[in-house]
């Protein structure tokens, strides 16, 4: 049984995120450096990582390690083993892992906008098959499209929902924190 997570720690650990982005943010700005959505995603995921695993150990009361490379979980629980993994967006419809580097683990799924004060956060466990090769498409990397969770009876939605349109596409939305 995977380790119960609660809905007020994890918006804890969200705006913690958002305030260290914000600084982030503003010293870019300062810096008149200009990054990409994917080089964010990528900053954003490791504040996320060690924002998790300080406020978890605090809040389950045993260690929770956040990894130190890229061939750890992002997240390991001491006490049970447990291992988890942070997926990032800034899009609106799905999450991208490596085509090589998709574990079967609990994920958290989160999709970030505004100005770091607008998230959605799910939680589910996948498998390396629920994720959609993209390599017969001659793009590296594999999508777990925002549809796919949606359907999927097995989730935690702890903030922001999904959303069905009328073309039958779904789409993640984001709720602002403050």
């Amino acid at each position: 049984m995977p380790t119960v997570i609660d809905k007020s720690t994890v918006i804890e650990i969200i705006k913690e995120i958002s305030k260290k982005m914000q600084n982030v943010d503003k010293v870019l700005k300062e810096s008149n450096a200009t990054l990409g959505k994917k080089n964010i995603s990528e900053i954003i995921g490791k504040i996320a990582e060690g924002t998790f695993a300080d406020i978890l150990t605090e809040k389950l009361g045993y260690l929770v390690k956040s990894a130190q490379n890229d061939k750890e979980s992002d997240l390991f629980l001491t006490k049970t083993g447990e291992k988890l993994e942070i997926k990032m967006t800034s899009t609106d419809n799905s999450w991208q892992g490596g085509e090589f580097s998709t574990r079967p683990y609990d994920y958290f799924l989160i999709s970030w906008g505004g100005n770091f004060n607008e998230f959605f956060v799910a939680r589910t466990t996948l498998s390396d098959k629920e994720w959609h090769s993209n390599i017969a498409n001659r793009r590296y990397g594999t999508t777990y499209p925002a549809k796919d969770l949606y359907n999927k009876k097995d989730k935690i939605i702890y903030i922001g929902h999904l959303e069905l349109t009328s073309r039958g596409s779904v789409k993640i939305k984001r709720e602002k924190i403050n």
